[in-house]
């Protein structure tokens, strides 16, 4: 598969038809989607004015593909600056990660409130009476 650079330059193709210059773009958007796929995806639109009809403005797509590129950069920086703190961390006998990732650096399945999770999950209790008459947690 090719990276997001190749189809960043797929949209800024003049000669490509607009289709494909707009399935370059949502292919940059599956390897960058910093708010899930369809919600950055309705960002560009909105922030990009991109119309129904690609016709209308074919600069759009720039515009929207340039907006990723530049959060893509930063985040980029952003994930470098916490390889390096965490290298140094690990150097200096510090294995175990004292904060939570940040937000930006999560995987979508990685609890973003762990505490509300253990708790909600560890306070279930059965229907079921135990030899003691009070109900047993699991």
């Amino acid at each position: 598969m090719t990276g997001f650079l190749t189809h960043r330059a797929r949209v800024h193709d003049a000669r490509l038809p607009l289709h494909r210059q707009h399935s370059a773009l949502r292919t940059c958007l599956t390897v960058f989607a910093p708010s899930g796929l369809r919600a950055t995806y309705h960002h560009l639109t909105l922030s990009a004015a991109i119309p129904r009809r690609l016709e209308a403005d074919p600069d759009a797509l720039t515009r929207a593909v340039e907006e990723l590129h530049e959060a893509r950069v930063l985040w980029l920086v952003r994930t470098e600056e916490y390889a390096v703190q965490r290298r140094a961390e690990k150097q200096a006998g510090r294995r175990a990660v004292t904060n939570l990732r940040p937000w930006w650096l999560r995987s979508w399945w990685e609890s973003t409130d762990r505490a509300w999770f253990e708790d909600r999950f560890a306070t279930r209790r059965c229907d079921c009476p135990s030899t003691s008459g009070d109900r047993t947690r699991f």
